[in-house]
């Protein structure tokens, strides 16, 4: 198996820097957390199941099991493994919309203190007759008004394959692409240029690849980013992540102005059953600390709602900020 290094690392990285187990605590083993499936056709449903072993001495809990992207789904077997018990995690992933050489991780939530997240990992190759790359095409976090240009590039995804791609079509009238031969006659290169014109927030479109091949008619690439203004929000969405009942857990957002106008914060509107919150002034119409509490009575489960935040600029006076938080049992079961 040829693992990236960094897949490697951060495999390992969920796992370091957290307290050490009690002695009569549960203990979260997984002897594989890779799993490589070799070569297959795009389009083909690999599906694996992971082995989770409780070595401790009390009852370990799979709070929540996360997927990296769309194309995975994962499942585990039961909620809780009693000590010297084994659980299984069945992954499956989809390859419709992946070519090449592939790593898709799947996180699992525990109580063990010394392992809260651990990563199981997918990894192999899916063959395809053409093959773009990126996908998706990211293109960043863009400042109104700024003209921007990435490039994806088309290659032949088999020894000897002659395919290519003879028209890119798309719907935002914001997004506009061109469509050209490599030099060195190794493929093809579509440009994608974005209109300064885009609206401020988040913008996703999908360019559909039209193709010489039989198999693979056409190819689907999601293009996504997403346009800021004066006043920006730092970080862009509020993650608790675990937080246990009974515990108040604190965040701070950071309101900033990157205009030439004074902003005031005028008003803050926040789902009060979820979470309290203070609005402090750091700079006079240039900086705001938003400290947001979650509360310690909420009910057990995923929590997802969001803040708005209300300025007096005249094109941004409201700023939506995702909130998301997993709530667990906070005693100890054993």
């Amino acid at each position: 198996m040829h693992l990236p290094l960094l897949i490697l690392i951060g495999l390992g990285v969920v796992l370091a820097g957290v307290p050490a187990r009690a002695a009569d605590g549960p203990q979260l083993v997984i002897e594989e957390p890779v799993f490589d499936f070799g070569t297959v056709e795009q389009g083909a449903s690999v599906e694996h199941t992971f082995r989770v072993r409780n070595a401790g001495h009390a009852e370990l809990r799979l709070d929540h099991v996360k997927t990296s992207c769309g194309c995975l789904a994962g499942l585990a077997s039961a909620p809780d493994i009693p000590p010297g018990a084994e659980g299984r995690v069945n992954v499956v992933l989809d390859t419709a919309r992946i070519a090449g050489h592939t790593t898709k991780v799947v996180t699992v939530y525990t109580n063990d203190p010394a392992a809260p997240s651990a990563g199981l990992a997918l990894t192999g190759t899916v063959a395809t007759d053409i093959v773009a790359s990126p996908s998706p095409l990211y293109l960043g976090k863009l400042r109104r008004g700024e003209t921007v240009e990435r490039e994806i590039r088309v290659s032949p995804g088999r020894v000897d394959a002659t395919y290519e791609v003879t028209t890119v079509e798309h719907t935002n009238p914001a997004v506009r692409t061109s469509l050209e031969r490599l030099p060195d006659g190794s493929g093809q290169r579509i440009v994608v240029t974005l209109a300064p014109h885009m609206p401020l927030g988040r913008f996703n479109d999908q360019l559909v690849l039209r193709t010489t091949s039989p198999r693979q008619s056409s190819l689907a690439v999601s293009v996504f980013g997403s346009v800021e203004g004066d006043v920006v929000v730092l970080p862009p969405q509020i993650t608790f992540g675990l937080a246990r009942a009974g515990v108040t857990a604190e965040r701070d957002l950071y309101i900033r102005n990157r205009g030439a106008r004074p902003v005031v914060v005028t008003r803050v509107l926040a789902p009060d059953r979820i979470v309290s919150y203070q609005l402090d002034t750091l700079q006079e119409g240039q900086e705001y600390r938003l400290t947001l509490r979650l509360r310690a009575g909420l009910p057990l489960g995923k929590v997802e709602s969001a803040v708005e935040i209300f300025t007096d600029h005249p094109d941004e006076g409201r700023l939506v900020v995702p909130l998301y938080a997993i709530v667990r049992d906070g005693g100890r079961r054993g």
